[in-house]
């Protein structure tokens, strides 16, 4: 059952436009693909990526359907929010694969010097970041498929990686008990918050800012980029296991396990809950805030919110 109620909000002045998707639009079946556990809406696209085990998934969100799955034989650990040089970019241990979403295609992995433990990519830099299991933070130009590892970084018990917007690059630094942000010229630290627990994820919020969720905190972190300071929080019953926020921050998603799928205002109003979802493993909004994107690996299904 499913409890909504309305609300008006804004974020950092801005005015927010009414509403977000909580309607069932489209539920796609992962039964012969593997367990749901990560989704990434992707920017200028309508498909989604969707982790499950060994493969990933390209869901057509217009459609409601599993246009294309890929077995990479081997666990998947992370997908990129962006694109760089055409191409979405996942990460399979020491494999970096590109992923051609227009037709969906999978094109030859690049091989990397060691186990890759997160990617994110840059459409504005056109690069690609990897930090290496051995804290070594690899870049790589998405063009020339040329890469090095970048001199004088230690991404340190690494929990997530992001770019903060052009020349920003944000790392959670778990030995360190920080997400720190760095810029990608010189490699100066911008800065750094303290978080009190292990980083359960990091990804982009509204422009200008990276949303992160933690260990110890029953709230969605809104980090300003330009100088990594904790802007806001919005706060929910229970640490979320997973989260998303809409693109102009007036609204976080958070999966609960005493409450399934919260929606929850910026002002900390809880305007919508549903157990129908279970717990969603991840979660993931597109960029015009018009669609979300839930998995639910218990039942190996993947559902499309609209508004």
């Amino acid at each position: 059952m499913a409890v909504l109620i309305t609300s008006s909000c804004i974020f950092d002045s801005e005015p927010a436009e009414p509403g977000f998707p909580s309607e069932l639009e489209a539920s796609i079946s992962f039964e012969d693909v593997g367990a749901p556990a990560a989704c990434k809406c992707m920017p200028n696209s309508d498909a989604a990526l969707v982790i499950a085990d060994d493969h990933i998934g390209v869901v057509q969100l217009q459609t409601g359907q599993l246009a294309a799955s890929f077995d990479l034989g081997v666990a998947v650990d992370d997908i990129a929010d962006s694109q760089a040089g055409g191409y979405a970019w996942a990460l399979a241990d020491s494999l970096l694969y590109r992923i051609d979403i227009s037709a969906p295609s999978l094109l030859d992995p690049v091989r990397l010097d060691g186990r890759g433990l997160y990617v994110t990519a840059s459409s504005q830099e056109n690069a690609v970041m990897v930090v290496m299991e051995d804290d070594s933070l690899f870049r790589m130009d998405a063009d020339s498929i040329h890469g090095w590892t970048v001199p004088g970084i230690a991404m340190n018990g690494c929990q997530g990686l992001e770019y903060g917007g052009e020349g920003i690059l944000y790392a959670v630094l778990g030995s360190e008990g920080a997400i720190a942000g760095f810029d990608t010229g010189d490699w100066d630290e911008i800065g750094r918050v303290s978080i009190p627990g292990d980083a359960i994820d990091m990804f982009p919020g509204p422009s200008g800012y990276v949303c992160a969720i933690v260990d110890g905190s029953n709230e969605l972190w809104f980090i300003r980029t330009v100088d990594c300071k904790l802007y806001r929080m919005i706060t929910f019953p229970e640490t979320p296991a997973a989260a998303a926020s809409m693109p102009d921050g007036s609204y976080g998603y958070g999966a609960c396990a005493g409450s399934g799928l919260l929606i929850v205002a910026e002002s900390g109003q809880v305007d919508f809950r549903s157990m129908q979802y279970g717990v969603p493993a991840g979660i993931d909004i597109t960029p015009d805030g018009e669609r979300a994107v839930l998995c639910n690996a218990e039942t190996r299904m993947v559902h499309v919110l609209a508004r």
